[in-house]
């Protein structure tokens, strides 16, 4: 996924010179924030609970060295879950906790002015015993996404596709500050970069793209009305589809809509196959992503996400199935907790341990099965022997899943991603 935070924070701050550095295309990102530190009036990193903060605090390190003086301000969940244990790494300047637009805005302001990071509002600074509240969304509409600031074809050719990342709003449908962009400002921006960039297929990141119906039907009719030779996919939530009705769905696919992503958890299996019957009788596709959560009956909650996984995968070859371990979201912040304390938080092992080994060969053969194999001859039989596995519903003796981790130990000194992400 392109880091459409990043993008956003950067076209925010239109008019000054920022640089997006994605730690994932770096083979040494410490080494290119170095480069940039020296010179750099502020570093902003976006830090998540887990194994993230490692790469959070080695960067900021690094830049610390390279430019003593350069203020650091962390940003994202963490920063806003426990901000204390960001100060306590010794190399945060200033942490965010919530949205960053405005006060990475003001801090960028103040330190151009050569005031210290502490007259930024809505910034928490080290040493400070104030409390500053989470700062809220802007309540005015975002600029442009400003892509130049990424390397586009850089993510076409990791993903193999021309598939461009786009957010039309922000907030779930819960919450009283949820915010769209109009239907015609979507289409005319979406139509304008596939143009662009030649981009053949689009991906709605919105956190809740169907928080207003009407909304949606609008964009679908401003693509059908544009001609826009554009396939797009989105995320839903199953009530989402079972409420549209037919005709809705329809006209999602006329519009260019090649299936719809919805994340399945504790959902009643009927309900989950209506609702890929709708998707089958109106053409579309859908990945149907599974998660499973350490229980007293993770053992059960696993074998019925197989079960009905494995019914899906019959019923359509357009059906993606992915099964992944449930992200649980961390507790309230635990006074003295550490930063590597949090980092080792979603490594910790299930209790059920035979129930996290059944989880991991699940999802590696779900994984492998619906992946497009490539060209090379290994990369075929290791699919086939994988749809074999899902359609027999076999797992164990897994002898080609630790076969590929070793490789892949072997070839790149890491440990192999686990499958089911995004």
């Amino acid at each position: 996924m392109m880091p459409l935070g990043l993008l956003t924070l950067g076209s925010w701050l239109e008019g000054r010179h920022v640089v997006v550095i994605d730690g994932r295309f770096e083979l040494a990102p410490e080494a290119r924030v170095v480069e940039l530190a020296r010179s750099a009036l502020l570093l902003g990193v976006s830090v998540r609970t887990g194994e993230p903060l490692r790469e959070a605090l080695r960067v900021s390190r690094a830049a610390r060295a390279a430019s003593p003086g350069l203020p650091v301000v962390w940003g994202g969940p963490h920063a806003l879950l426990d901000p204390e244990s960001c100060f306590a790494s010794g190399v945060v300047d200033g942490c965010v906790p919530g949205a960053g637009e405005e006060p990475l805005q003001a801090a960028v302001a103040v330190l151009r002015s050569g005031r210290p990071l502490a007259a930024a509002s809505g910034l928490r600074v080290a040493g400070s015993a104030a409390e500053v509240a989470a700062a809220a969304p802007p309540t005015r509409l975002w600029p442009r996404a400003d892509y130049s600031l990424l390397d586009v074809e850089r993510y076409f050719e990791e993903r193999g596709a021309r598939r461009l990342d786009y957010c039309s709003s922000r907030g779930r449908r819960e919450a009283p500050d949820w915010l769209g962009l109009r239907p015609e400002r979507v289409v005319g921006e979406v139509v304008e970069l596939a143009e662009r960039y030649r981009a053949g297929e689009l991906c709605l990141q919105d956190e809740d793209f169907f928080a207003d119906p009407a909304r949606v039907e609008a964009v679908a009719d401003g693509l059908i009305d544009a001609g826009a030779p554009l396939g797009w996919r989105a995320e839903a939530r199953l009530e989402d589809v079972l409420e549209a009705g037919p005709a809705a769905l329809r006209r999602l696919v006329e519009s260019g809509c090649l299936g719809l992503r919805l994340v399945v958890g504790g959902v009643v299996r009927e309900r989950l196959l209506e609702t890929a019957t709708r998707f089958g009788d109106a053409g579309l596709g859908g990945r149907f992503v599974f998660e499973v959560a350490e229980g007293d009956d993770s053992g059960r909650e696993l074998a019925a996400a197989v079960s009905a996984a494995r019914a899906l995968c019959a019923m359509d070859s357009r059906f993606v199935t992915p099964i992944r371990r449930r992200r649980v979201p961390p507790a309230q912040a635990e006074p003295g907790r550490s930063l590597e304390a949090w980092a080792t938080l979603e490594q910790a092992p299930w209790a059920d341990a035979a129930a996290e080994r059944r989880l991991s060969r699940v999802a590696f053969y779900f994984a492998e099965a619906q992946r497009t194999p490539g060209r090379r001859l290994g990369k075929h039989l290791l699919r086939v022997l994988s749809l074999l596995r899902v359609r027999l519903g076999f797992f164990a003796l897994d002898l080609e899943r630790v076969a590929v981790e070793l490789a892949a130990l072997v070839r790149t000194g890491r440990t192999r991603p686990a499958p089911g992400g995004e």
